[in-house]
């Protein structure tokens, strides 16, 4: 049993660190679909990625996009959030930064950075959080074997 996810709820879950997903529209209009890792900021999710990936090529050509945030155990629950992207070049570390200690702590994170700075240049994708769709596993059952 299923429910749509409340407002708080969809905070909660977009503030916890999931992989998401995000999906462009090729050229001949098929879905690309990306597992990424989002920053949330109020009503905004951004995302960081190479300026040539084909996601930033496609958000040039139609930017409508869709981003899906889900656990990935009991009990389950997902966010989506539709809209078109906005497209900003970076020239800084500080919002890589700040990502890969969202993901990977403190220490984790400036070893990452440290490994892979300085970050190729990069494009920040941003998505305005309106128009969602949300369900929630109100009765979750334990995997057993």
């Amino acid at each position: 049993m299923g429910d749509r996810l409340a407002l708080s709820e969809i905070n909660e879950l977009i503030e916890e660190r999931h992989v998401a997903v995000i999906t462009t529209l090729n050229r001949d209009g098929s879905p690309h679909s990306t597992p990424i890792w989002y920053m949330p900021e109020a009503d905004k999710l951004w995302i960081i990625t190479d300026r040539d990936s084909l996601k930033i090529r496609n958000i040039k050509r139609d930017p409508r996009v869709s981003i899906l945030i889900a656990t990935d155990g009991p009990p389950y629950r997902w966010v989506s959030f539709k809209g078109e992207a906005t497209l900003c070049d970076i020239e800084t570390t500080e919002l890589p930064t700040q990502m890969a200690m969202r993901y990977l702590g403190k220490v984790g994170g400036a070893r990452y950075i440290a490994k892979f700075g300085p970050h190729p240049p990069s494009t920040v994708i941003g998505l305005t959080r309106n128009r969602s769709a949300s369900w929630a596993d109100r009765f979750p059952f334990a995997f057993e074997d």
